[in-house]
């Protein structure tokens, strides 16, 4: 603002030097005749550079908002190449800032939404991302649905991506055409569905493509089948059927005709044990406290030690 408000007073300077030397040329004639521009007021008369820096407006009220960045940022880059020095124009600056921090954020969006080293290992996924079992952990406590069954689900609908769809149809075998539905994120949830989510939950800015609000997501829907259709909590195949055909048709019996459904249903099943028989071995691992952590981690290292001074 300082920077514009001497620009302007040094334009107006030089619009009344420039009307002294017209007036002394020209014997009187005013310097709006002798340059053809006036102010937006039309009460005196400008410069061509300070009409060229953008300070007065010239054009309609629709477009000089417009003009007036473009001719500022002309100007600017002149005067630096005149001078030999770089002004900062707060226009150019707030850009550079916006840019680089979009920048900043997808490369650390795409960081996130990259799958698990080792999604078949549950152990291996929370020891990489120690969020994600505190997420688990939480909705297990909420919903009274075990992490393993939340996270085998979760395996199959996505391989733990997080912007995972259901694959484009095919029209004529090769134009790719629309997907079969609004099926997205970690959970693979429908949009009215996670939206009946959010509003029973409580959880109104819940996003698909957020590891936490997508494990919260799939213990709810379990605990609605539990409750509504009757199924125990290691009944992870029949669960499975209730979350991929909804509960009424799980009660219908519509999965029994489909027999890809039935068989990612056992690999549900069998990765929901796995699951919890890994998580029995580590569990207790990630439920220390981070001076435990500190503790378990110092004394290994002296063992360590100790064992490589025995061997020398």
């Amino acid at each position: 603002m300082r920077i514009r408000l001497c620009m302007a007073t040094l334009c107006r300077a030089k619009t009344a030097r420039s009307r002294r030397k017209n007036h002394r040329k020209y014997h009187g004639k005013a310097t709006g005749k002798a340059t053809g521009k006036t102010d937006v007021n039309g009460q005196q008369p400008i410069s061509e550079n300070c009409n060229r820096a953008g300070l007065l407006r010239l054009s309609p009220a629709g477009r000089q908002v417009v003009r007036l960045e473009l001719r500022k940022t002309s100007a600017l880059a002149g005067s630096s190449r005149r001078s030999g020095s770089l002004p900062i124009s707060s226009l150019a600056l707030s850009c550079r800032l916006r840019n680089a921090c979009w920048g900043v954020l997808m490369v650390l969006s795409g960081c996130n939404s990259a799958p698990p080293a080792n999604p078949g290992d549950v152990c291996s996924i929370f020891t990489e991302r120690t969020s994600w079992y505190r997420a688990a952990k939480a909705a297990e406590e909420r919903w009274q649905t075990p992490i393993a069954l939340n996270m085998a689900i979760i395996y199959q609908e996505s391989s733990f991506r997080s912007r995972a769809r259901p694959e484009r149809e095919r029209f004529l075998w090769v134009f790719p055409g629309a997907r079969p539905s609004s099926a997205f994120g970690y959970a693979q949830a429908l949009e009215s569905t996670w939206q009946e989510y959010q509003l029973r939950s409580g959880n109104d800015s819940a996003s698909r493509s957020d590891f936490a609000d997508a494990v919260d997501f799939v213990a709810w829907y379990n605990a609605n089948s539990r409750r509504i259709s009757g199924i125990e909590a290691t009944d992870a195949r029949s669960l499975y059927f209730a979350y991929h055909e909804g509960n009424a048709g799980f009660q219908r019996g519509r999965h029994l005709r489909k027999r890809w459904l039935i068989q990612a249903a056992d690999q549900v099943q069998q990765n929901s044990e796995k699951f919890g028989r890994q998580l029995d071995g580590c569990r207790a691992e990630f439920e220390k406290s981070w001076f435990e952590k500190l503790l378990s981690s110092s004394s290994e290292q002296i063992g360590w030690k100790a064992a490589m001074r025995s061997m020398s």
